[in-house]
């Protein structure tokens, strides 16, 4: 119980440290440090196996719902408002946007996904310092991704506004049209 107990929140310590550089070279860790990544290291391996195929199915889902936020409600939105003779230049510049920050999101999970794979890779128990500093990037690039995550979730609620401030205008115009 105590060991789980330990292994965990140095995980957890590890993964929610805040703004820490990490680059392909090794990191200067104490020799206490060292032997605690070395004690841990298969329960800590065994935790980012779990995180790693949790997120995969995390990507894949929210991938999916992108693609049909984009091609199955922006896209035949846009032109829907654009036969109907709408002003839908912001809804149009709001999509472009979707779409790129889309691919953005794409790149930085494959970036990730890279980092994550070579982590669980490293033998931490003989390259301890190695295997922390690959964690320290995983845990960045992670956090770009939950970043580009929210930027999306942004960006469909601002096209649910203007979509509802367009059908406003249109509900108002065809009370005015009917007076």
């Amino acid at each position: 119980m105590y060991k789980s107990l330990v292994i965990g929140s140095v995980l957890l310590a590890v993964i929610t440290s805040p703004f820490v550089y990490a680059d392909n070279q090794s990191t200067n860790l104490t020799s206490a440090q060292v032997a605690v990544v070395k004690a841990n290291c298969l329960s800590a391996q065994s935790t980012l196996n779990r995180i790693h195929a949790n997120d995969a199915l995390s990507r894949v889902h929210l991938g999916q719902e992108y693609e049909t936020i984009s091609t199955k409600f922006m896209a035949p939105m846009n032109s829907r408002i654009a036969l109907a003779k709408l002003d839908n230049v912001d809804l149009t510049k709001t999509t472009v946007d979707f779409n790129t920050k889309l691919s953005n999101f794409r790149d930085l999970y494959k970036q990730y996904e890279q980092t994550m794979l070579h982590t669980l890779q490293v033998k931490c128990t003989e390259q301890p310092e190695d295997f922390y500093s690959s964690l320290i990037q995983a845990q960045t690039d992670r956090q770009a991704v939950r970043q580009s995550v929210a930027g999306l979730a942004g960006l469909v609620t601002q096209y649910r506004q203007q979509v509802d401030g367009l059908r406003d205008q249109a509900i108002t115009a065809s009370q005015q049209g009917d007076q």
